[in-house]
């Protein structure tokens, strides 16, 4: 048995000024599902909360090391080279669900490409995840779901600063970050600062010379603030600055037109934006907002391939290594630079009414996003514009939340959506039931609608590579909207309402595709570069199971298990591989690819008084079917097994202010991928599994 219901119960991790964890320790608010404040336990759209205390007790630094906690959430690895990552939901790959911040889509195109790293976890006060088609109050994107990162509004003034180290493969991995509250005495001003620098050399597993971790240097900076001039009014402003340079290949001392394999990014990424909240009456408030994102990324995606760089080795030709000499493998790598800069704009309203047991909520929302794409050389000189494209979104949402009676409850929802990348609009409606049926049990039932319009993705913009040549992703000419159905039962029973010792949630799911969008085989072009074509398939189909157990075993001890099992198959078979010509290999699958059966996560937390905490984890990865393009071959994955383990000491005064130092091994048997592509010729994307190798962890926190 697999999972986190501790996560999904919203159930907080024990921290010095807390006491001991138990299943029902606070009732979470939730706003992600139906775009309005309720409790976790009244929502009638299933949520599943991850709070920050879990955050903190495991040491993760970021929110693609957090997504790991939630049962049906997975942070699969694209690429050997460079460690891109997505998010899966709902046995959908990560372009299908949309992660939110503080409720607004600012992960654009090209954020969305390295942004699950770029999200420091002292942002973060709670994860909200909603699966299943959102799009009916998100917009396109929303197919698996939605996942809302909410920053934390703090109450009082303090803060803290924390220095972490992270050894993996006898590489270090350096970590100072770091907050300051402040807080008026009225309480009208709030202000909180955060800030974090990390940096890791380059890791290689195989030892064949090049890495399977980039190295990398992030610094992150940014501000939360609000001011409520009145008692009914009150103003947000954030803003977060990224900046990150990783490259992962060989030849890491070298320029990268001289590196055999490199992947290099630049990027810097500014995200911010300000709302305003109104109270009008005790029957109407509404919110208006703004909110953007900028960013500029210089890229290398290629190299010289399998050239031999050592004067000393037989087969080395000085003229490969010169871009001067036409034809030379230095003469192409010397043009795959690449400059992008992707600016986003939203606007957002949203009209609150409530009437007898009717909620009302309605509003108006506009995205507008640009992607501007350059091939150049390794001098900034332009030779193409390979992207030169925008798109918008205008969207209309209405929702009925009604209060049926006191065990019932039903949401009515309804977008149109009208996209300048289509003809037509699109309309996406919700229907969402709850039942109380006694004390103990809760059922939830649901339909709901997502859809993917055909735009720029962010898979575009991150171009594997094949040995040292990029391949490029192009869109067929009449690619059409993708959409998705999905419908949902679940239900959530507790021992004993007041103060349960047993918790179990059950949820199954089917989704519908119409149009799915399909990656073909790689092709080669006129010119010789490598290519995929996205385009329509007939339709796909997933089915799933997801369950969760929550037991406090004692006052101090709290287990938690649960699974999840995804079935995500096309229609019809896809090809995937042609290797051309009379008798080639050619390779079709209904099976998507890097998407196991079975997932799941599992917990044991310990807190025996006020100065420790503990706790044991498990993560299970099942089989799935993986594409090597090298060796024209689809293989089944072996599964995986991830313990992680670790505790806390806490030297705290009675105001909570004092030192904390956690100690701990992630993937304690280092469990990993055992068949990774080797040498200059290695295929980037046939990469699975665990992301990390064993490490050693250990932080000093202080909190003031």
């Amino acid at each position: 048995m697999t999972a986190a219901a501790a996560s999904l119960l919203g159930v907080p991790a024990y921290a010095a000024d807390d006491p001991p964890a138990r299943l029902d320790a606070v009732e979470v608010s939730v706003t992600t599902a139906t775009r309005t404040e309720r409790l976790l336990s009244d929502v009638p759209v299933r949520t599943e909360v991850l709070r920050a205390q879990d955050i903190e007790l495991r040491a993760a630094l970021d929110f693609s090391k957090a997504a790991d906690l939630i049962n049906g959430l997975r942070v699969e690895s694209n690429c050997q080279n460079c460690n891109t990552s997505e998010a899966q939901l709902l046995g959908l790959p990560g372009a299908y669900n949309q992660l939110l911040f503080d409720g607004t889509p600012l992960l654009s195109t090209l954020g969305s490409v390295y942004g699950l790293e770029q999200i420091p976890a002292a942002f973060i006060n709670t994860v909200e995840v909603v699966k299943g088609g959102g799009s009916s109050l998100y917009g396109p994107g929303a197919v698996a779901g939605v996942i809302n990162l909410v920053p934390q509004q703090p109450r009082e003034n303090g803060g803290f600063v924390r220095y972490g180290i992270e050894s993996q493969k006898d590489v270090a991995q350096h970590n100072l970050d770091g907050r300051a509250d402040l807080v008026s005495g009225d309480g009208r001003f709030g202000l909180a600062v955060v800030g974090q620098a990390s940096s890791n050399d380059a890791i290689d597993f195989n030892g064949d010379g090049y890495s399977e971790i980039a190295e990398k240097e992030q610094q992150v900076l940014g501000f939360q603030s609000w001011y409520s001039p009145t008692d009914t009014g009150t103003l947000r402003v954030n803003y977060q600055f990224t900046h990150e340079d990783r490259r992962g290949g060989n030849r890491l001392d070298q320029p990268e037109w001289l590196a055999n394999i490199a992947e290099a990014i630049e990027t810097r990424y500014h995200r911010g934006g300000l709302r305003w909240d109104q109270i009008v009456s005790d029957d109407f408030d509404f919110s208006l907002g703004y909110a953007f994102a900028y960013i500029e990324r210089d890229s290398f995606y290629g190299g010289l391939g399998e050239v031999v760089t050592d004067p000393d080795e037989a087969g080395y030709d000085p003229s490969q290594l010169d871009p001067a000499v036409p034809g030379s493998a230095a003469a192409t790598a010397f043009d795959q630079y690449g400059y992008t800069e992707n600016p986003l704009h939203y606007v957002d309203s949203q009209f609150n009414w409530r009437r007898g047991a009717h909620a009302l909520a309605f509003g108006l929302q506009y995205r507008h996003e640009a992607v501007e794409d350059e091939n150049r050389d390794a001098t900034g000189i332009t030779l193409r514009v390979a992207t030169d494209d925008s798109f918008s979104n205008l969207g209309l949402y209405v929702q009925d939340e009604w209060t049926v009676s006191e065990a019932v409850d039903l949401v009515l929802g309804l977008r149109g959506d009208r996209s300048s990348t289509l003809d037509d609009p699109v309309v996406s409606p919700r229907v969402a039931l709850a039942f109380q049926a006694n004390p103990n049990l809760k059922l939830r039932a649901g339909i709901s609608t997502g859809f993917r319009a055909p735009e720029v993705f962010s898979e575009d913009l991150h171009v594997d590579t094949l040995g040292a040549e990029p391949i490029r992703i192009r869109n067929a000419d009449d690619l059409s909207e993708e959409r998705a159905v999905t419908g949902m039962l679940s239900l959530d029973w507790r021992s004993d309402p007041a103060d349960p010792r047993w918790m179990w949630d059950a949820t199954v799911s089917l989704t519908e595709l119409r149009d799915a969008f399909v990656l073909g085989e790689v092709q080669t072009g006129a010119d010789g570069s490598l290519y995929q074509v996205r385009s329509n398939a007939s339709g796909s189909q997933v089915a799933g199971v997801e369950t969760n157990l929550g037991w406090q075993a004692s006052p101090t001890l709290r287990l938690t298990a649960g699974a999840a099992w995804y079935r995500s198959r096309f229609d019809a078979p896809q090809v995937i591989y042609d290797e051309g010509g009379d008798g080639g290999v050619v390779i079709a699958t209904r099976d998507y690819l890097k998407t196991p059966r079975w997932s799941g996560v599992a917990q044991a937390t310990w807190s025996p008084n006020a100065d420790w905490d503990a706790y044991l984890g498990l993560k299970y990865t099942g089989t799935m079917l993986a594409l090597n393009n090298n060796t024209g071959t689809l293989n089944r994955t072996p599964e995986f097994w991830v313990t992680d383990l670790g505790a806390t000491r806490h030297f705290h005064d009675d105001d909570g202010a004092g030192l904390d130092l956690s100690m701990g091994v992630r993937n304690l048997f280092d469990e990993r991928q055992e068949d990774l592509e080797r040498g200059a010729g290695r295929d980037s994307d046939y990469v699975y599994g665990p992301r990390f190798a064993r490490s050693f962890y250990a932080s000093l926190r202080y909190s003031f």
